[in-house]
């Protein structure tokens, strides 16, 4: 089990947030609504922020907000990619397309 946190956040206009990170996560923060400052940096709607490896999260917003933050591991694995499909290998996305177009595709998550 890969450890992850996956947080929508509402903020008021006029709020803060504190936010610890475990230290061996990559967190990025993705704002879709309002605009936010984190560590003294505006990020407005649309925009994605990347931040280090477990930092205390320090936001606040000026107006009505909201947000995702998303933290967890490097995982080092190799990626291939076609269409709608992620997998580990090639091998992985033509068993993904032989099993949708099959109607048995499976999304273990």
């Amino acid at each position: 089990m890969v450890p992850i946190e996956f947080i929508h956040v509402k903020m008021k206009e006029k709020s803060n947030l504190e936010k610890e990170i475990d230290q061996s996560l990559n967190t990025m923060i993705y704002v879709f609504g309002g605009e936010i400052v984190v560590h003294n940096k505006v990020v407005k709607d649309g925009e994605l922020a990347l931040l280090s490896y477990g930092e205390k999260l320090l936001i606040s917003s000026n107006k009505k907000s909201e947000f995702l933050i998303l933290a967890g591991p490097e995982l080092n694995e190799p990626i291939a990619r076609h269409g709608p499909f992620v997998m580990n290998t090639r091998e992985e996305i033509r068993q993904a397309f032989i099993d949708y177009q099959n109607g048995t595709f499976v999304n273990n998550n």
